[in-house]
């Protein structure tokens, strides 16, 4: 009888430790789902930013955009090259 008390005793114990772990992680818990409906709100502001960046296109935007986009073409042009081939290839092996 007195295994079934100690038992009992730890089974309460472990729920109210259960119980307290959550109550102090809900507050964690909450700030992290309300952050990220924040970040929804950020994409949203920082996306009208870039719109209204490209609306004055002067000539030093469009020098400064050109180059980043010269310098991705030519690292991506390589590899969207190579993927085209090994698609045609599976697709040659395929008929």
């Amino acid at each position: 009888m007195n295994f079934y008390k100690k038992a009992a005793f730890i089974f309460i114990l472990i729920v109210f430790g259960i119980i307290v772990t959550a109550k102090s992680l809900e507050p964690i818990i909450e700030k992290q789902i309300s952050g990220i409906f924040a970040d929804k709100k950020l994409s949203k502001k920082l996306n009208k930013e870039l719109l209204n960046l490209t609306e004055d296109f002067t000539p030093e935007k469009r020098e400064f955009y050109k180059k980043i986009l010269v310098s991705l073409y030519t690292k991506w042009l390589p590899l969207i090259e190579e993927s085209k081939q090994e698609a045609e290839s599976k697709i040659n092996s395929n008929k």
